[in-house]
């Protein structure tokens, strides 16, 4: 009888005990975005440090935050901020403070689909809780419309976004609103199972409230764990109206489950 015994007391073994481990899927640290999305009943969260310094020798320091939740598989709901900032332009006053607050979702609707690309969409809406008045913020809401195309060739990772997005101005400077389309392309080469490097070319269009933005981004980033990424880089501005350079660090963390899988 001892064997029926075992097996029994094997398959009694909560279901649980089988989850798979919690793997990361960093956003950061570039402006595109992947199609894979955080995986189902995980909460992930990306932070980080960045500092900027602009065409005219002003300053800006921001801590960009990103917290993802894997609704289901291939949904995820996405909060995100440019967090605490800091502001400090030439011949004017200092300001800080935290910058508005941005609600999103991302389905990864195809796989393998044409040229072996994963497809994803993401819809956000930004809140203008941040104070426009001193700079924070932008003083009225933004919709955001992303398509998002991504494939994986080897040690290679290619990001391709484009981004239409339709931006409130605030009564003082007009009213309405106004479009803009950005679009950008990463390339990530996986160096060994830890390091990795991207490279990332990317362009904003112009508006009433900014010059047109042509940027290019060098990032380094180290998986300490399957769920713990590190990452630091520098982003050179191309155009005027890019800040003339930017240094950055951060991590990407699984910060565990609220629904077993």
């Amino acid at each position: 009888m001892r064997t029926p015994l075992a097996l029994s007391l094997l398959l009694s073994v909560p279901l649980w005990a089988e989850e798979p481990s919690i793997e990361v899927n960093p956003n950061r640290p570039t402006f595109a975005t992947p199609a894979a999305t955080t995986q189902s009943g995980v909460a992930e969260l990306e932070w980080g440090l960045q500092r900027s310094t602009l065409r005219d020798d002003g300053t800006t320091f921001g801590t960009p935050t990103l917290l993802k939740f894997g609704l289901i598989k291939d949904l995820e709901l996405r909060l995100s901020t440019p967090g605490f900032l800091r502001l400090a332009p030439v011949g004017d006053p200092t300001a800080s403070g935290l910058g508005d607050l941005s609600l999103g979702a991302q389905w990864c609707y195809l796989h393998d689909g044409l040229f072996g690309m994963d497809q994803a969409v993401q819809l956000a809406h930004t809140f203008p809780t941040a104070p426009s008045s001193q700079g924070l913020g932008n003083g009225a809401p933004i919709d955001t419309l992303t398509l998002i195309f991504s494939r994986d060739a080897g040690p290679y990772h290619v990001d391709v976004n484009l981004l239409e997005s339709w931006i409130g101005l605030a009564p003082d400077a007009g009213g309405g609103r106004a479009t803009q389309t950005a679009g950008t392309v990463s390339i990530t080469r996986n160096l060994n199972d830890q390091w990795s490097i991207t490279g990332e070319l990317y362009a904003l269009q112009a508006t009433p409230l900014n010059a047109q933005i042509t940027s290019n981004l060098w990032a380094v980033a180290y998986k300490a764990s399957k769920r713990l990424v590190l990452d630091a880089g520098v982003d050179v501005g191309l155009s005027h109206g890019a800040p003339r350079y930017t240094v950055f660090t951060g991590l990407t963390v699984g910060l565990g489950r609220f629904r077993k899988p």
